[in-house]
């Protein structure tokens, strides 16, 4: 840290523009602090992913190295508040879009929301249907979900339908409630579903499109971390949405998350993960169905 010091006073070198090195120590404090606050396991190869994506924090703090930045994290108390969810928005990966893995879509509406309406139609059930995407990052996935549920569900009168949607990352929950996208980022998506559930619009010589009040209106966005049990959720929930987010986690934390998950489901709920994530040999409380689809044994 002195040597950086004394390189600052001399000229020789400007943090705000140059790419600083991690140093093991600085990394190793860095991911026990992740993994400590989000669960979330760095493997010793996420090492120059760290380094990549702090550099910028470091810039915008005018913090001219690593070695300043943990020092600064392990003494100052109020910094380190401040700080982990700017670092947690940094670490966290946020690759998603709209109807990815499409056969969980075509699950819900050619399976799993026929059975739901035919139970209530046999059985007098409640005409209640509560999902929870819990990895919503910028938005995509559970409008995705609240796409496919208002077209099943719209002409069938009488039914409840609400999707809570999360994320730890604060900013990419500010994106997803905003609902706005770029025409690239909707290109999964069909001309005559971007008719009906979104208005285009142009700003600065780029075609946007915003999600309509209609499926906004399907959708409660808000900061959970998956970490944090009980959830802050007081419905018991029919289905959750887990989508490539527990490759994140190690095994330990896996399993403390599925029995949390098991405990907030309604009996025979669902619990849909990612098509690279698995159960097997971690849990035994969900019978698989096939394409990363589960179902709670009780």
């Amino acid at each position: 840290m002195e040597k950086t010091l004394l390189n600052l006073r001399e000229g020789k070198l400007d943090f705000r523009t140059s790419l600083n090195t991690i140093g093991d120590a600085e990394f190793e404090f860095i991911k026990n602090l992740v993994y400590k606050q989000a669960g979330i396991f760095l493997a010793p190869h996420k090492k120059i992913m760290v380094q990549s994506r702090l550099n910028a924090r470091l810039r915008t703090l005018g913090i001219p190295s690593f070695e300043d930045y943990v020092a600064k994290l392990k003494m100052d108390q109020n910094f380190s508040t401040q700080e982990m969810q700017e670092l947690i928005n940094r670490i966290t990966t946020n690759k998603t879009d709209f109807f990815r893995e499409n056969h969980h879509f075509e699950f819900l509406k050619n399976e799993y929301f026929p059975q739901l309406e035919k139970l209530a139609q046999d059985s007098g059930a409640s005409k209640s249907l509560r999902i929870w995407c819990s990895a919503s990052s910028t938005g995509e996935e559970p409008y995705s979900i609240a796409i496919t549920v208002y077209d099943y569900f719209q002409n069938k009168p009488g039914w409840n339908c609400k999707i809570y949607a999360s994320d730890i990352d604060t900013q990419v929950l500010m994106t997803a409630k905003k609902g706005v996208y770029r025409d690239d980022r909707l290109e999964p998506v069909s001309e005559a579903i971007k008719k009906k559930h979104f208005t285009e619009f142009k700003e600065k010589d780029h075609v946007y499109f915003e999600v309509k009040p209609h499926l906004k209106a399907l959708v409660d966005f808000r900061q959970i971390n998956l970490l944090h049990f009980p959830f802050p959720i007081t419905d018991k929930l029919d289905l959750i949405f887990c989508r490539n987010v527990v490759i994140y986690f190690d095994k330990p934390t896996q399993k403390t998350l599925f029995q949390n998950f098991e405990v907030s489901l309604k009996p025979k709920g669902f619990l849909i993960l990612g098509h690279s994530e698995t159960m097997f040999g971690i849990s035994d409380q969900f019978k698989f169905l096939g394409h990363t689809i589960y179902q709670k044994k009780t």
